[in-house]
């Protein structure tokens, strides 16, 4: 009579929908705790120099928040902060290696675009390749969130499925437009308000993309229980 009884509240709609909310709430906090320093730098010391040193965080934290939306989305039996640090403790490295020179180069970029001193032109042409560069980086994280690859295998897998995924390009394109105007006409702090939404649709969006890399590039379709992350094919 209990396990019948258990069962029932654990299949209700009322508990699958608090489990739905932590499950998406639990890693935004973990990640706003990730990107605190972020957070300071940017209020207290709002100079180039230290975003650009500052914003190295964001890599390995966003990479971390894939990793715990996606696993929470397919087993909500695990614990959601829980699954966000694990995700950081795996992924960390090779996020941090791609991310921190990108970072950089991008916040060398944004101070040229905003500057009224470069020509229009130039800023425009900037500012696509600041934006393609940003869906390819954003493919590259996805793939480091879910698969132990080498990280010269990752760039060019990154590169390969901007255009073979198509619609894990456009949803990251269309979460980038999101941001951009959340941004605007909101603030940073909102935006990371809703960073586990937006990990999550990223996820969701990135289904084919996986699906692509299992059949392809890997020697299972399954992910390693022991990890979360899938092994590359020899």
């Amino acid at each position: 009579m209990a396990k019948q009884a258990t069962r029932e509240i654990t299949n209700g709609p009322l508990y699958r929908a608090s489990a739905g909310i932590y499950g998406v709430l639990g890693p935004t906090v973990c990640f706003l705790v990730a990107c605190f320093p972020f957070a300071v730098v940017t209020v207290l010391v709002p100079s180039p120099v230290a975003i650009a040193v500052a914003g190295i965080l964001i890599g390995p934290a966003w990479t971390a928040l894939l990793y715990a939306a996606r696993i929470v989305s397919t087993d909500r039996e695990r614990g959601p902060m829980a699954s966000y640090w694990r995700g950081y403790r795996l992924g960390w490295r090779q996020a941090l290696a791609v991310w921190t020179p990108y970072w950089i180069l991008l916040v060398v970029a944004a101070s040229d675009i905003t500057s009224t001193a470069t020509p229009l032109a130039l800023r425009w042409i900037v500012g696509v390749i600041a934006a393609v560069s940003l869906l390819w980086i954003s493919a590259v994280l996805l793939i480091i969130s879910r698969y132990a690859f080498r990280l010269r295998d990752v760039l060019r897998l990154g590169l390969y499925l901007l255009f073979a995924a198509v619609r894990s390009t456009l949803t990251n394109a269309a979460l980038l437009v999101v941001a951009a105007a959340v941004i605007y006409f909101a603030s940073e702090f909102v935006l990371g308000l809703l960073s586990g939404v937006f990990a999550l649709f990223a996820v969701i969006g990135a289904r084919g993309l996986f699906a692509l890399v299992d059949s392809r590039f890997t020697t299972e379709a399954v992910v390693e229980e022991s990890t979360g992350r899938t092994p590359a094919a020899d």
